[in-house]
């Protein structure tokens, strides 16, 4: 079911709430996912502010494809991530253009299913093991726990071996302050000083953070040059990628994991956060995500062969990811003149679309703020084109999916093997807005499960 909207509205209407100066800036940075979802009522595509900067931003499934694949090409990244570029580099997320295209080649072989079957063994280790350390009967927080645990099967990934305490100190440090760009690419402020120069603009996040993380990289990939065989791991893949014009430098290289730091933690943390969350305040679903886990595991860990025995809990996670899809609001940029949606957009006009308000529109989704798995179950498993994008579309489709989707798979088979859970009493989650969405806390009472495990 979908909504009935017009291909070509005859004019694209401004979002009410305007004020002078600051544009719809308040409400972005105060009430930015209500407000995302209200822009849906006024049709496929609609006109906001920040500041002085004209945004258009895109609702219907149609428009949203437009943008991420059929005219893809007349678009790059935008405001967002000319701001993240400071603090992320210049790697898959915040490329663009040409440069994009040719980096994505290079790393895509990462991410081959024969790669991802090693990476599970590590996915399955690390989670029983972190899994394994909890105690029974406690409040816990469980976002703390589940940071700890994608960060180390991050590193163990990307390195064969122990990259030693440097590395470990210098992530956590730049995870630390790379929260603010968001908070940048939507203040008004900010657009002001772009076209006012005598304005102070705001700072982009400390540089020394980046610079001291790139330090303790390029010293791990001097070592690996020196050796120059393949330890299995995803530095090494980097390394050895090679294309029609070349290989990439230790700078690229760099930037690239810089990037897998980005969404091989914050993001899969934040989705499967969500997922406890979520199973914990339905007993329902718990248990037949206990009993799917006992009648397929049994008592061994889960491995890369177990995924597609495993239905009912991706179920859980595609919900998951409907409801709270981690990256909230994606921008665009036109680099030249074109139509979209009965409007003619110049060059450098910025175009919105919030997979978080798609993925709740009533119009596309039964009851849409109801976490419901089953709704994922046979023929519905797959989603109309466009209406679930938790991932992206077109050519920046996440290169890791299918890596996310092992390593949440496998870490909440883990837990579910081990553990039940309730929330904590008058305990409740509070979802922060950045870059992405995530949970500040998800307190949970945990009760050890009768399967026989140690």
């Amino acid at each position: 079911m979908g909504i009935a909207f017009r291909t070509v509205p005859p004019a694209v209407p401004l979002a009410g709430g305007h004020r002078p100066l600051t544009g719809h800036g308040r409400r972005l940075n105060t009430d930015a996912l209500a407000f995302m979802r209200e822009l849906r009522g006024y049709g496929p595509m609609v006109r906001i502010s920040i500041g002085p900067r004209p945004v258009y931003v895109v609702n219907s499934p149609d428009l949203i494809r437009e943008v991420l694949a059929t005219q893809a090409r007349g678009f790059d990244k935008g405001a967002m991530f000319d701001t993240l570029r400071g603090p992320l580099g210049d790697g898959l997320t915040t490329s663009a253009a040409d440069f994009h295209r040719r980096q994505r080649r290079l790393i895509q072989p990462g991410f081959h299913h024969e790669r991802i079957e090693r990476y599970t063994d590590i996915m399955s280790e690390r989670s029983a093991l972190r899994a394994a350390a909890w105690r029974a009967d406690a409040v816990f927080d469980m976002v703390p726990e589940i940071n700890r645990l994608t960060m180390d099967i991050l590193l163990r990934t990307l390195f064969a071996t122990d990259p030693g305490p440097e590395l470990h100190a210098a992530v956590k440090e730049w995870l630390s302050v790379k929260y603010r760009s968001m908070r940048l690419a939507l203040s008004p402020l900010q657009a002001w000083a772009e076209r006012v120069p005598l304005l102070p603009r705001w700072r982009p996040p400390d540089g020394g953070p980046l610079d001291r993380l790139r330090a303790a990289q390029q010293r791990i990939i001097d070592a690996y040059r020196a050796d120059g065989g393949d330890r299995g791991d995803l530095l090494s893949m980097l390394l050895l990628a090679d294309g029609p014009d070349g290989a990439m430098t230790d700078g690229q290289v760099a930037d690239e994991l810089i990037t897998l730091f980005l969404s091989g933690t914050g993001t899969i943390s934040a989705a499967m956060a969500y997922a406890v969350h979520e199973i914990s305040l339905r007993p329902d679903i718990q248990a037949r995500l206990h009993e799917e886990v006992d009648t397929v595991l049994g008592e061994r860990p889960p491995s890369f062969k177990d995924l597609r025995s495993l239905p009912y809990t991706r179920q859980i996670l595609t919900e998951t990811l409907r409801l709270h899809p981690v990256s909230w609001l994606s921008m665009r940029r036109t680099i030249q003149p074109l139509a979209l949606g009965g409007a003619q957009l110049p060059t450098g006009t910025d175009v919105f679309f919030s997979p978080y308000a798609l993925h709740r529109d009533a119009g596309l989704y039964e009851d849409p703020d109801r976490f419901a798995p089953e709704r994922w179950s046979g023929s519905a498993a797959k989603p109309a084109r466009g209406t679930y994008l938790p991932f992206g579309a077109g050519n920046r489709l996440c290169v890791g999916e299918e890596f996310a989707w092992a390593e949440l798979t496998i870490a909440l088979a883990c837990f579910a093997g081990r553990w039940q859970w309730a929330p904590a009493p008058g305990q409740p989650v509070r979802t922060l807005v950045g870059t992405v969405i995530r949970p500040e806390r998800v307190p949970v009472t945990l009760t050890a499960r009768r399967t026989g495990r140690p």
